[in-house]
This record gives structure tokens, C-alpha cells and sequence, in this order.
């Protein structure tokens, strides 16, 4: 007879607090004085596991409804499945093909396969890959915030592989599309983790040939032979001008070898005149051609299992109802949308349009040298002439209506199109298509330029749901744009409707509360509520020990153009970066006050390595990663996406509540509430504390981390307006009250190198 005994609770909490069994599991009893069986809710379900406390490994035995628990009476009646849970063949677990029993071969691939291949077993990611998997089997758009250290790269990798092949309403010719921000995360899933990831389940049998996957680019990050013949011809006309270019031609063998452009370092502008543009339908090369035979070798791929994309595209391939046919992305029953946080704002860049002054400038280039049918060249060069000068005089207006705040915060104005800007649209229109309808049609890159042109006209010219503003670069170039006002209706139409199944995932897309807000920005709150499934996965990190939170409790009110507050905030840098040895990140909302800040500080910094992040400053993170104890002056893409591990790192300073910038999206927002306390509540505040989480994110990247968060804002002080609600988020982070507790901390937790300079 197998024994149960009942000696087991704390045997449990300790495998618990090891993370190496579920957070809320409830013991039920002890197997054979070996295994523990315990209960945790999964999915709305209860499941029973037993973890081996010989091996620390768990199997699953059984579940059950959350209504109908197992009573102590059908314990031993449980013997069957406990045995069957756990066979051991070897030091691995006996576990049966994928879509017999999913979830088992999930645990197997986590417990099991990964552990074996030196990976730690992540309760937390176990149960985010649980959750992804029955997501994804119930059609249902998931919400699965995965804080870092989490692993939610394999989670979901494993949750849809399983799902593919386990679940009969997924056509397995289709292959998983997985859609990111960053070129970066998707170099990572194509090069490193799939591959990774195919070849431990090819060892284990779990798969029966090598995962393939292909990443999804536009075309013009692809080489286009005849256009390189074209600019090599002209740059050959002046060979003494361009040696270093047609000799980096001849090193690298572009004519013969050139095929992803993104793998040379060449800029821009160069990459411009090289890559696919047009139709290519008519191109001699099209036979030999690397991208065109590329496309046509993966789209007749019958089995891809990947395709990897970033937002844009996925989004584009959308907006031209591509997705059923086109030649470059397929569409998928799955999608994984990683990164999700930026989303939506891919959705209003994909969704809204975009006008320079160049693009007029670049269809008169285009159109100069082409036969005009119905004009004699003097009336042809009339028509030009005044689409210059019409466009001319358009954006010299647009460019009146830029606000000086606004250029100082780094955002766009927003307008409202005059009579006379909209007069001028119309003329516009018309008279690029009075050239159109006369000058002779041709064929290749500049056949769609008039068009293209045209569309962007007549966006701007229906205002009613749109928002307009006007922007400007680094460069000083004036463009006028605009995005959708209902982009969360247009998501919820043509995307989460497509009959697809939705992963969306990213360390940050909850306020700390939950995920309405989110929910709202992006059409998900439009779907019917048992279609929506929202979970959070927690850091596994150990913040109570290696971090620590500063907020002091004498900083003014934030006021750009006070002197008083700019000092203050000046001194008290000064004083954070001294206690911490520097090694700081200091976030800035404005680029006005990063750089009164940096003119104040930079004489008493001086010992630091101190770099001062501008607009065209595109080499500053990277400088500061090789710094020694480095001290970042910064604002824009540091916020977010950015990854310091170790020491280079080991301060985040906020000068204050990320609260979002004046938009022409927020504007209308506020328009439409005509509430300020509601749309702050609404609006402004749930997209403060998002950004907040991922400023404060910065900090801590690997379980080794520790570290220091300041933030310099009286009204997340003790007794601020936002006090609870801030410390609500960063409730993980012990707080301290003196710089004094800072040092302390700093040299309990640093190595003594940390503090040579």
C-alpha cells in the first residue's frame, strides 16, 4: 500500500520561496514521504501537481474546475495518476507526444529539456507559457504582462509551438508570426533563440526537422542590382569624388554577394540608391535577382514555422489587406505581438500620413525629365513652377505655427489646417493631377511617386478624424502630419477581428492597477470580455535586497522656467551621483532643462565620465555603456528599450513624473473629456505611471543588478498628489530617506572596484 501523510506544508514553502514551485499553491499531501502534492490555480482551473523533493522537479497529476475541488476522501483514489506523473526514464521524465497532453510537454520542455541545457526552472515562466498556450487555444487576445528576468521570450516561443501542433483549428501550414519594436529582438529570435530552441527539441524527439523561420523586411532594406549598376555608372563619372564608396563597392563584392543591406555600415542615404524601390515587374534582373528569388523561396515554404516582423510592416501588410495573399507576410492563426507597449503607436504612424517639403521637391525631380502628352514644355514647366512655389508658401506658413515649448519639449504642435493651408492642399492636388493625367506613364521605382502624393494630399484634406500637427527634426526639417483620432476602433476592425489569435506581451503595459488603460488605447476594451484574457508575470528578481528607492522630500514643484528650480534640481543630482559613485542615468523630460541641468552641473561632474544625450546625438547610450562610472544626461529612447547590465549602471535618476507631453492626440482626448481632472485621471496618469515603470526599468536587468531609483518630483513625495498611486508601482523597491542610508547600501552591495575611478 503507497503511504499519505500530511508532513509536507513546510517541506513546500520552502520550494516556494525557491521559486520552484507556484507562488499560491496550496499543499494537499505527501506521497510515498517523496512527493508533495499541491493545487494552484491556473486558467481557471485547478491543478494538482506533485514536485519530487528529491529532484525539486514537478509533474502534473490531474485538474479539476475551480468548483470542484479533490476531497481528502479521493486522495488515495489519486495513486493511478500520481504514478503515471511520476515515471522517470533515465534523469528525464517520461512525457507523451505533444498533442496527447500539451500542457505535460510544456512542463517537460521547461522542467526538463531546458533545465538539462543549463536554463533555471522559472516557475514564473512556466505558468506565463501555461497561460499564453490556453490563450492562444481559446482564440482569445491575451494580455500577458511579463516583467523582466520572467523569460517570456521562451514562453511564448514554446506556448505557440505546442499550440500549432497540438490544437486541429490551427492550419499547420501557416506559419506563427511573431511581430516586435526592434531590430535587435528580432535579430535575437532569428539567429539565437529559435534556433536555440529547435535544436534541444530535436535532441528530445519533440519535433521531427529543424524549426524554420524567416524575418519579414520592406523592401528597401534589400539590394537592388540595377539601381547599384545606376549609381555606379554615376559615380564612376567622377572617380577621384567617390573612391572610399566605389572601393567599399569592390571590397565586399556588392554586384555579386549584396543581399540584406541592414548587414553593411552604410548610411542612409547610400542605402536609398541600393535598395528595392518600385515595381519590379519589367527590371531585366528580375531572374537572377536576390530578394525577388528570397521572396518566392519562403512564400512557397508550405511548412515555415516563424515569420518575424516588426510593427510597421505587420500593421502595413494590413492596411493593404495583404495578410491573405500577399507576397511577404502570410497570414498566421497565431501572432505574438511582443513589445506591445508600442503598438499603438505604430498603429497612428502606419495609419497617419506624413508631408515635407521634399517630397514635393523629390516628384518635380522625378517628373522634370519625363515627356509631358498634352503641354508644350513652357506650359509644363509652368505647372511645375507652381507646385513649388504653392508648396513653398504652405509649408512657410506651417512653419509659423510652431511653438517654442513645444520645440524645447521634443513634441509637435498641434493645429488646425487654415483656409488658406487647406486652399493650398487643394491647389496641390490638382495640379499634381493635371501632371499626372498628361506626362507619358513609365515603369519601375517612380511609377506610384503621383499617387503616393496624391494620397497623402487627400488625408489631410478630410480633417474630421484626424489629428494634424506640425513637427520638426534636428536637421530643421518641417513636416506636416497627421494620425487617425479612433486608431484603438481601427485596431479593433483590422486587426483583433481578423479570426487570428492575439498574444500581446512586454514588461510594461499595466498602470500597477491594471490594464484598462491599455485596453482602451488600443480597441481591446471593444472586444467581448470572455475573448480577453489579461495576466501579469512578476519579476523574479530580488529587489528587497538589491535595490533601493530615494525620494526626497525638498524639491520644488516643477517649473521649466524657474531658475530656483533648476538649481535645486541641479544640486541635489550633484548630490545623488556623489553618493552613488556615479554609474547614474539621469531621465529627463525636457531637453530645455537636460540641458540647463548639464551647463550647472558639468564643473562639479567633472571627476565622472559625464555624456549629455542630444537630438543628434545617436552615440551617447553606447558611450556611456563604456564608460567607467559614467554619468548620462538623457531623455527619449533611454526611457525605454535599453539594456545597461552590471555596474556601468547602477542609478536611475527621474527629475520627474514622466507625465505625458502635449499631443495632438492627448489634446483631442482632453477635448473630447472637457474635464481636466477626469482626463488627468483618465488619461494623463495611467500613461505617467507606464512610462515611469519603464524609466525605473532600466535599472535592474539581470538577478545580479543592484542599484539605486531617485525620483526628483515634490508631487510624488510624502503628502504629493500622485504619492500613493506612484508608490503603488514601485512597492518592490525599499524605500530610504537620507543619502547617508544611500552610501551604506551602495557599499554593502558593490564590489570595491565599483568605487575607483
Amino acid at each position: 500500500m503507497f503511504e499519505i501523510n500530511f508532513n509536507g506544508q513546510e517541506i513546500l514553502d520552502y520550494y516556494k520561496n525557491e521559486r520552484k514551485a507556484y507562488k499560491d499553491g496550496e499543499y494537499d499531501f505527501t506521497f510515498e514521504n517523496r512527493f508533495l502534492i499541491y493545487h494552484s490555480v491556473l486558467c481557471h482551473e485547478l491543478h494538482y501537481l506533485a514536485l519530487d523533493t528529491t529532484t525539486g522537479l514537478s509533474s502534473e497529476v490531474t485538474r479539476r474546475k475551480l468548483s470542484n475541488p479533490i476531497k481528502r476522501s479521493e486522495y488515495k483514489g489519486l495513486t493511478p495518476l500520481i504514478l503515471s506523473a511520476i515515471r522517470y526514464t533515465g534523469v528525464s521524465r517520461a512525457y507523451n507526444p505533444i498533442a496527447d497532453d500539451p500542457l505535460q510537454v510544456i512542463d517537460s520542455i521547461f522542467r526538463v529539456i531546458l533545465a538539462e541545457h543549463g536554463y533555471a526552472i522559472r516557475e514564473e515562466q512556466i505558468r506565463l507559457s501555461k497561460n499564453i498556450y490556453k490563450g492562444l487555444c481559446g482564440k482569445l487576445v491575451s494580455i500577458c504582462e511579463a516583467e523582466v528576468g520572467t523569460g517570456k521570450t521562451l514562453a511564448y516561443l514554446v506556448a505557440a509551438l505546442v499550440a500549432k501542433n497540438a490544437n486541429a483549428n490551427f492550419d499547420f501550414c501557416k506559419p506563427i508570426t511573431i511581430t516586435t519594436s526592434s531590430i535587435e529582438l528580432q535579430r535575437a529570435l532569428v539567429e539565437k533563440e529559435i534556433p536555440s530552441l529547435s535544436a534541444m527539441l530535436m535532441k528530445y524527439n519533440l519535433i521531427k526537422k529543424p524549426l524554420s523561420v524567416v524575418i519579414r523586411k520592406g523592401k528597401e532594406h534589400y539590394f537592388c542590382k540595377k539601381r547599384y549598376e545606376d549609381l555606379v555608372a554615376n559615380l564612376k563619372q567622377h572617380p577621384e569624388k567617390h573612391q572610399q564608396i566605389l572601393e567599399m563597392f569592390a571590397v565586399e563584392d556588392f554586384a555579386n554577394r549584396a543581399f540584406d543591406l541592414d548587414s553593411y555600415n552604410i548610411g542612409g542615404r547610400l542605402k536609398g540608391k541600393i535598395c528595392v524601390k518600385g515595381s519590379c515587374q519589367k527590371c531585366k534582373y528580375i531572374q537572377e535577382c536576390r530578394y525577388h528569388n528570397y521572396l518566392a523561396s519562403t512564400c512557397a515554404k508550405e511548412d515555415l514555422d516563424f515569420q518575424v516582423v516588426n510593427h510597421n510592416m505587420y500593421l502595413a501588410s494590413i492596411k493593404v489587406k495583404d495578410l491573405t495573399g500577399g507576397k511577404v507576410i502570410r497570414h498566421s492563426d497565431i501572432v505574438i505581438i511582443d513589445e506591445a507597449h508600442k503598438f499603438k503607436d505604430s498603429a497612428e504612424d502606419m495609419f497617419g500620413t506624413e508631408l515635407t517639403l521634399h517630397h514635393f521637391e523629390r516628384y518635380l525631380n522625378v517628373v522634370k525629365t519625363l515627356r509631358s502628352k498634352g503641354f508644350s514644355p513652357e506650359q509644363y514647366k509652368n505647372l511645375m513652377d507652381n507646385v513649388r512655389l504653392t508648396a513653398e508658401g504652405l509649408f512657410s506658413r506651417l512653419n509659423g505655427y510652431l511653438n517654442t515649448n513645444d520645440l524645447d519639449e521634443d513634441r509637435g504642435t498641434l493645429i488646425e489646417l487654415s483656409r488658406d493651408d487647406v486652399g493650398a492642399l487643394s491647389a496641390l492636388a490638382l495640379l499634381i493631377r493635371t501632371i499626372e493625367g498628361n506626362r507619358v506613364r513609365t515603369d519601375g521605382e517612380y511609377k506610384n511617386v503621383g499617387k503616393d502624393l496624391l494620397s497623402a494630399l487627400e488625408v489631410f484634406h478630410r480633417q474630421n478624424n484626424i489629428n494634424v500637427w506640425v513637427d520638426i527634426d534636428e536637421n530643421g526639417v518641417l513636416t506636416l502630419c497627421c494620425a487617425p483620432k479612433n486608431v484603438g476602433q481601427i485596431l479593433h476592425d483590422k486587426v483583433w477581428n481578423c479570426g487570428s489569435s492575439f498574444v500581446l506581451t512586454s514588461g510594461t503595459m499595466s498602470d500597477g492597477t491594471d490594464f484598462s488603460f491599455f485596453m482602451k488605447e488600443n480597441g481591446i476594451d471593444r472586444i467581448r470580455k470572455e475573448l480577453v484574457f489579461t495576466s501579469t508575470t512578476p519579476s523574479p528578481f530580488d529587489y528587497k535586497r538589491n535595490t533601493r528607492l530615494y525620494i526626497p522630500d525638498d524639491m520644488l514643484h516643477p517649473d521649466n522656467d524657474s531658475k530656483k528650480y533648476v538649481k535645486r534640481l541641479s544640486e541635489r543630482i550633484c548630490d545623488i551621483v556623489d553618493a552613488t559613485n556615479g554609474h547614474t542615468a539621469i531621465l529627463f523630460t525636457s531637453y530645455k532643462v537636460l540641458s540647463s541641468v548639464y551647463e550647472l552641473t558639468r564643473e562639479r561632474l567633472a571627476k565622472y565620465d559625464v555624456i549629455c544625450m542630444t537630438r543628434s546625438n545617436k552615440t551617447a547610450i553606447s558611450e556611456f555603456k563604456r564608460s567607467k562610472n559614467g554619468v548620462l544626461f538623457a531623455s527619449g529612447s533611454m526611457w525605454e528599450g535599453v539594456d545597461c547590465i552590471g555596474d556601468s549602471l547602477s542609478s536611475v535618476i527621474i527629475v520627474r513624473a514622466p507625465f505625458p507631453m502635449r499631443s495632438a492626440t492627448l489634446e483631442q482626448k482632453k477635448n473630447d473629456i472637457d474635464h481636466v481632472p477626469t482626463f488627468i485621471q483618465t488619461f494623463a496618469v495611467p500613461e505617467m505611471l507606464i512610462k515611469l515603470r519603464q524609466g525605473v526599468g532600466r535599472l535592474i536587468r539581470s538577478e545580479n543588478d543592484t542599484g539605486l531609483v531617485s525620483i526628483l518630483d515634490c508631487r510624488v513625495a510624502e503628502d504629493g498628489k500622485y504619492q500613493d498611486k506612484v508608490m503603488t508601482v514601485l512597492a518592490k523597491y525599499p524605500k530610504v530617506e537620507t543619502l547617508d542610508e544611500v552610501k551604506g547600501f551602495f557599499k554593502a552591495v558593490k564590489p570595491k572596484e565599483y568605487f575607483k575611478n
